[in-house]
């Protein structure tokens, strides 16, 4: 019991002596991840930016973007930004040509997805810059939540292009 005691205080000696040598140290290791919509999705070194919900908004309230979900077709059907296309990760090999003939050269493109840990939309966002070609394409960071939270208008519909 004697040794158990002083194993458990050469690790907490040792981790109160990390924390305060992180602390004094100029380039320190955060202790904690915040969550935020920022630091959510793209999580994946893809080069491709995100986009805060602040300038998605604005793009959207001013018709100057168009909005891919990445997510499953069910779960757009679920619901979704309102005009947002559906170009589900799972079938793009399928459905891209559709979409992509309909898609704009001119018009920002934002992907979406939905979870902390979903990358779906940062892989639509590598194939369609390296793969199509588009160069203005940026990711939502967990997108679906977050347009939610903000309590932004959403959409539910049986039809996953625009006529």
């Amino acid at each position: 019991m004697k040794a158990f005691w002083q194993v458990f205080a050469i690790f907490a000696i040792a981790g109160v002596i990390g924390l305060g040598y992180n602390q004094v140290r100029s380039d320190g290791l955060p202790l904690k991840r915040a969550l935020n919509d920022e630091a959510a999705g793209n999580g994946i070194s893809s080069g491709i930016p995100a986009i805060s919900i602040e300038e998605a908004v604005r793009l959207f309230k001013n018709n100057e973007a168009v909005f891919l979900d990445a997510r499953s077709e069910e779960q757009y059907h679920e619901g979704h930004i309102p005009g947002a296309w559906s170009l589900p990760w799972e079938n793009v090999e399928d459905q891209c040509f559709e979409v992509i003939d309909r898609l704009p050269w001119d018009k920002m493109i934002i992907t979406y997805c939905d979870g902390v840990t979903c990358h779906l939309c940062d892989f639509l966002a590598i194939f369609l810059r390296d793969d199509m070609g588009y160069q203005r394409v940026r990711v939502l960071a967990n997108g679906w939540s977050t347009w939610r939270r903000h309590n932004l208008p959403v959409e539910s519909s049986e039809q996953s292009l625009p006529e």
